[in-house]
């Protein structure tokens, strides 16, 4: 049984990217971390086993298809059953295909919907729920949203559509579970390393980042730690984007 003193971080789709790093620094923070994988079973089990080489911690893997609802109480039944001292989630997990509104709503709509908005929400309801029955303190939710949700006009209509809902969530929901829980939310811009290896670094830096550079996913993890620290921040959307979505393009 893991240590109740200490704090325990979930974060979805945690074994790769962004979520790799947030995993790292909160183990480097003497949290608990638990990776949430979909596909990624062994990039999870190498991260976790790095972790608690490196960092010695206790922490876990858990397998899910966020698609299926089903899933989040399954993860949640593992951290509840296992994780008593769980006090943060982490709702990373998502997919990023190109959709268009009269030509995608089959494959594109329902599927972006339940990774963006509907696993979210059920997991931060049983999270929630067990945060309250159980007193925990100094509890938080940290959606990963997107830059984009400025933008109306965009080549990935169901993703942006899910995310603007997963934006709007994070400000009700922050109402409705103060005092006893924290919920804001991250909108990353362009972070290196690029998730697609054909992006046009020139054009991005001279024509849509005001700040003329790439972020990285160190950008991330130190917005990360401000909400982490501060315990006066709430419902807030943090954009880590060097000012691109002030201009509404790209």
């Amino acid at each position: 049984m893991t240590n109740q003193t200490k704090q325990c971080a979930l974060i979805t789709g945690g074994s790769q990217r962004i979520g790799k790093e947030m995993a790292i620094f909160l183990a480097q923070n003497n949290y608990d971390v638990v990776i949430h994988y979909n596909k990624s079973e062994k990039s999870a089990q190498e991260l976790l086993k790095f972790l608690k080489q490196q960092y010695r911690i206790n922490g876990g893997i858990v397998g899910g298809d966020l698609s299926d609802k089903s899933s989040t109480r399954e993860i949640a039944n593992y951290m509840i059953n296992n994780f008593p001292n769980w006090n943060l989630l982490i709702n990373n997990a998502s997919i990023f295909n190109k959709s268009k509104f009269i030509e995608n709503i089959e494959d594109e709509f329902e599927k972006n919907l339940a990774i963006h908005l509907i696993s979210p929400t059920f997991l931060s309801y049983f999270f929630a729920k067990n945060v309250i029955n159980n007193n925990i303190s100094d509890a938080q939710i940290i959606n990963m949203i997107d830059k984009n949700i400025a933008r109306y006009d965009t080549i990935n209509f169901y993703y942006l559509l899910s995310k603007k809902c997963l934006a709007e969530f994070t400000k009700m929901l922050a109402l409705q579970l103060a005092p006893m829980v924290r919920v804001n939310a991250l909108a990353p811009g362009y972070i290196l390393p690029a998730t697609d290896s054909c992006i046009n670094h020139a054009h991005i830096t001279s024509k849509i980042i005001p700040v003329k550079k790439i972020g990285h996913p160190k950008n991330i993890v130190q917005t990360l730690e401000f909400l982490l620290k501060n315990d006066f921040i709430n419902g807030q959307i943090l954009s880590i984007d060097g000012g691109a979505s002030l201009n509404h393009a790209g």
